[in-house]
This record gives structure tokens, C-alpha cells and sequence, in this order.
């Protein structure tokens, strides 16, 4: 009875401890480079769920997601990215709004049967496009690199894996954009925050952060019923 006793004393903490793990959101550790150079655009009004008979759209800083539609492309070739005779498995499309100004973006997969090197949210071809008045912006995830394009410069993506009070995740917790310099670095675990260069000029940085919009709403396959 005695040792009972004793192991109900020992397991109960670190059975709440693990409870209280399994309870607690994973949030992405921002770069101490990215962080301290940075804006943040902070999400709310975000809902965890996704599909037809919700709506998606949250505020993303001084900016609303809106009109988000996962069935855009889903059964079309006709979509986004370098494989525009494939069937895509994602498709999705979304609004990026702030006043009157809008900004469409669309997004659509392609799985694969290899392993994207370095990156292993899934294996994937994924891209996302944003064209608007003020420009556009590109992003390409292949087995052959990741790219971002954001008007007339090119930024190399990269994926993050660590998390905020130490550790790392299997699949990325979010992804960074570098250039000469860091143009900023997104969250793509629940709910979802941007970081991005102090000082870009008003085009730029809604095209960015409209193509950052893509990568937080993707569903890797595993989750898209989610």
C-alpha cells in the first residue's frame, strides 16, 4: 500500500504536467534576427476549424483575411505553380483587405512520392500568388528549392522547426524570408503570426504579408479535414 502511496505522489505531477503539454498551443520561436528587426503582426478572431461551412477569416494586424474558398482549384490543373497540367489535391483562395483595398491570393498542392529535402510538412509541391494593384507575389515549394518572389526581388525560403520555450517540431512551426536581409518570417502552427522588416514601403509589405497568408492556411493532407 505504501508503495502505491508513493508512486500516486511521484506520477500525479508528471502526469499534469504532460496533460497541461498536450493542452498548451505550439507556437514557432521567431529568429532573434528576424524578431529584432521586425514587426509583428499579430492574429486574432482566428477560428481552429476549417472547411465549406466556416469562415477562415481573421485579422491579421492592421489587415482582414477574408473570403476564404478551400474549394478553388481543388480538382483543376489550371492553378498556380510550375505544374499546371497536374491535378492539384489543395486549392484554396482568400482576400487580404485593408479598407478598401484588396488583395487576391491562390494557392494550390500537388502531393509527391519523395520527400521535399528539408522540408517535411508533407510531401508536397505547393504555391501561392498574390496580384493586386500595388503588385504581385510569388512563392514556389518544389523538390528542388523554395523561392519567394516578392515583386521584382527574389527572397530565399527557408523552414523554422524551433519552438517558443526551447525545443523543435518535426514539421516546420513557420518559415523565414532572406535576402541581403531578413524580409520577415511567418508562423504557420495555430494561430498564426507575422513578422516582417521594419520600414517596407505599403506595397510591399501587403504583398508579403498576403503570400504569408497562404502558408498559414494550408492544410498539410493529414490535417485538411481539420
Amino acid at each position: 500500500m505504501t508503495s502505491l502511496r508513493t508512486f500516486a505522489i511521484v506520477a500525479t505531477p508528471l502526469l499534469s504536467s504532460v496533460l497541461l503539454i498536450g493542452c498548451t498551443s505550439a507556437r514557432m520561436a521567431p529568429p532573434a534576427d528576424v524578431a529584432g528587426a521586425s514587426e509583428v503582426l499579430a492574429v486574432s478572431e482566428r477560428s481552429k476549424w476549417s472547411g465549406q461551412f466556416v469562415n477562415e477569416g481573421f485579422k491579421l494586424g492592421d489587415y482582414d483575411v477574408v473570403d476564404v474558398d478551400r474549394k478553388w482549384g481543388s480538382n483543376s490543373g489550371s492553378g498556380i505553380g510550375p505544374w499546371s497540367k497536374e491535378t492539384t489535391t489543395t486549392g484554396f483562395s482568400y482576400v487580404l483587405a485593408a479598407g478598401e483595398k484588396k488583395l487576391p491570393g491562390k494557392c494550390s498542392s500537388v502531393s509527391t512520392s519523395q520527400a521535399v529535402s528539408g522540408f517535411s510538412w508533407g510531401h508536397m509541391k505547393f504555391a501561392c500568388a498574390c496580384d493586386g494593384a500595388d503588385g504581385k507575389a510569388e512563392l514556389v515549394i518544389t523538390d528542388t528549392g523554395r523561392t519567394l518572389k516578392v515583386r521584382d526581388t527574389e527572397y530565399k525560403l527557408e523552414p523554422i522547426h524551433a519552438l517558443a520555450g526551447g525545443g523543435n517540431m518535426p514539421n516546420p512551426t513557420g518559415f523565414r524570408a532572406d535576402g541581403d536581409q531578413p524580409l520577415g518570417a511567418v508562423e504557420v502552427v495555430h494561430p498564426g503570426q507575422v513578422w516582417l522588416k521594419k520600414g517596407l514601403d505599403d506595397a510591399t509589405r501587403a504583398t508579403t504579408t498576403c503570400i504569408f497568408v497562404g502558408l498559414m492556411l494550408y492544410k498539410p493532407p493529414s490535417d485538411a479535414t481539420h
